[in-house]
């Protein structure tokens, strides 16, 4: 049995990952999540990809046909073989962590953070849009990073998940990123591998002040958006359980309140450095 700890809560795992921190913690006052192998295949139909909500719980199959159940009592249940174990670690980081923490009460969003002092800037969008390249480009520019692929908030903080980034060698290498620690991604389409980045360019926890949209554009622009259309986005992006659950739409409101936000037209025409440049400078205009 593996210990960790992420986001203020203990994690005990049959499963090793080695992309979270490994813990000796003995404090029983922590909220707790169970990680189980389960060799008993599901009784339904599921796709690769796929997402279900059934009697509670949230079914996911991966990409590789790896099946997780999330239940709303602190578990992750994952139906696998010895066969298809090597890249479990992997995709159980991603959806499955996700709900796993929406249970646990926090509020998680598809997208990057990083932060300058103790604020945070948050990056949402769909993949594929520049998220982890905007916020790595970031670091060399003053900012840390604070987290990739889930954005999770409670008691108006942002917690960081672990610091390691789906992105390229030759990303890397281009935005001169110092890192520790280099994981071969299985059949990623995009040919990324996962990077840890250095302790010192990472951060903890901070205060969430603002939040970006992007969408690819021929031309760059910065502009600030009313809530009632920042929702339509966060809808999107949100690790929700029911479209009309009221406790859904409330964690949402909540994140609305709390953020400013505004929509980024990245030009996908432009060079990585002018775009970050620009958005560099934005953010250091609000919480710099």
């Amino acid at each position: 049995m593996y210990k960790y700890r992420i986001c203020d809560i203990n994690v005990r795992s049959e499963l090793l990952i080695p992309f979270l921190v490994l813990s000796n913690s003995k404090n029983s006052n922590l909220e707790k999540l169970d990680i189980k192998f389960h060799n008993s295949p599901v009784d339904f139909s599921i796709s690769k990809g796929e997402i279900i909500f059934e009697e509670g719980s949230v079914y996911h199959k991966d990409k590789f046909g790896t099946i997780f159940k999330i239940t709303n009592d602190s578990k992750i249940i994952i139906f696998s073989n010895n066969n298809d174990i090597k890249h479990v670690n992997q995709s159980i980081i991603g959806i499955p962590f996700g709900y796993a923490l929406s249970n646990k009460g926090f509020n998680v969003v598809h997208g990057s953070s990083v932060s300058i002092g103790n604020n945070a800037a948050c990056i949402f969008g769909f993949s594929g849009q520049g998220k982890s390249t905007l916020a790595l480009s970031l670091i060399n520019k003053g900012f840390k990073f604070l987290t990739e692929d889930l954005c999770i908030f409670k008691d108006e903080k942002i917690y960081q998940f672990n610091p390691w980034v789906k992105t390229t060698t030759k990303l890397i290498r281009d935005l001169n990123i110092d890192i520790e620690e280099e994981v071969k991604l299985f059949q990623d389409s995009r040919e990324r591998n996962l990077f840890k980045i250095q302790e010192k360019d990472c951060s903890k926890k901070c205060t969430p002040k603002i939040a970006y949209f992007i969408v690819e554009d021929e031309k760059k622009s910065i502009k600030n958006i009313a809530k009632s259309e920042a929702f339509e986005f966060l809808f999107t992006n949100f690790y929700r359980f029911d479209n009309k659950k009221s406790s859904d739409l409330q964690r949402m409101t909540n994140i609305l309140e709390s953020l400013d936000f505004y929509i980024y037209k990245r030009d996908i025409n432009a060079p990585i450095e002018e775009n970050s440049e620009y958005l560099s400078s934005h953010m250091k205009e609000l919480i710099g």
